[in-house]
């Protein structure tokens, strides 16, 4: 997997920029916000480099890699960060929880984006911010792994890697919707991230995301997280949902896994051919 890029050309490899020996770092996702422009992405159904590389493989401006529900850990999805980087492709690991040794092993193993479940208070996403940077910024420990695999050099990524980081908080509780505002003027924050499901249960209507309650504050979300200069984020799997997510003013959407839209793919084809076949 080592990568060497020729000293004196301009070419983007892994998710940098190698121009005269030197590296210039770029999250797209942080790039594209930065340009009031909308980030695309598409979440992974299963610890799978194959499904990683076929995903990564559509365009997508980020692969968001769920740590959170499912029955595994940094160790099983290590190289995925890698395979975003040398396409370009922004990964967003999603941790269990706002604990630092989880946020360190998911930045080490070359994540360039943290994504902080169920935070309440603006003092937890400072702590989310703390625990993402390195000093003097914040209080990550210093032993990136991923560079090792990449060809690159700490002298090159270290002085880079806060500001490559995308600190990505979700809103789930009412004490979350309490506290919006408070949490989104954090210093270091980049997106505000909705959580429609969970935030349906916390409203009272468990599962319900299409409930009047939810779908008013989920309208409402945008406007208040941009008066802070910060981005909203949301995930739908339903394609109408994410195009009126964007028109809400939602800039960081994940609609989706590539298994769930071929599945739907598959079976419609096949209700075609069927379809074609016992007609004649």
């Amino acid at each position: 997997m080592l990568v060497r890029a020729r000293l004196g050309k301009c070419s983007r490899l892994m998710g940098l920029l190698y121009q005269i020996g030197k590296c210039v770092f770029v999250n797209k996702v942080k790039q594209l916000l930065s340009e009031r422009q909308v980030a695309w992405g598409a979440s992974l159904a299963d610890a799978s480099d194959l499904i990683a590389k076929l995903t990564v493989n559509t365009g997508v401006d980020f692969l968001w890699v769920d740590l959170e529900h499912r029955p595994y850990e940094a160790e099983a999805v290590r190289w995925i960060p890698i395979i975003c980087r040398a396409s370009n492709c922004a990964c967003v690991i999603r941790v269990a929880g706002l604990d630092s040794q989880l946020i360190k092993k998911a930045l080490d193993i070359g994540a360039n984006c943290i994504m902080i479940p169920q935070v309440n208070t603006a003092e937890e996403a400072r702590r989310a911010v703390q625990y993402a940077k390195y000093p003097p910024q914040g209080s990550r420990g210093v032993s990136p792994l991923w560079t090792y695999f990449m060809d690159v050099s700490w002298d090159d990524y270290l002085p880079a890697a806060n500001s490559e980081t995308c600190v990505i908080v979700q809103i789930e509780t009412l004490e979350g919707v309490r506290n919006l505002e408070e949490i989104a003027a954090v210093e270091g924050v980049d997106v505000v991230f909705a959580g429609p499901t969970d935030l349906s249960a916390a409203f009272g209507h468990i599962g319900q995301t299409s409930h009047p309650t939810v779908q008013q504050f989920l309208a409402d979300f945008p406007r208040r997280v941009n008066a802070f200069g910060k981005a909203a984020g949301i995930t739908f799997a339903d394609l109408d949902a994410c195009k009126t997510a964007y028109e809400q003013g939602y800039r960081f959407v994940a609609f989706g896994n590539i298994l769930s839209h071929g599945t739907r793919g598959l079976k419609a084809e096949l209700k075609q051919l069927r379809e074609m076949a016992s007609s004649g």
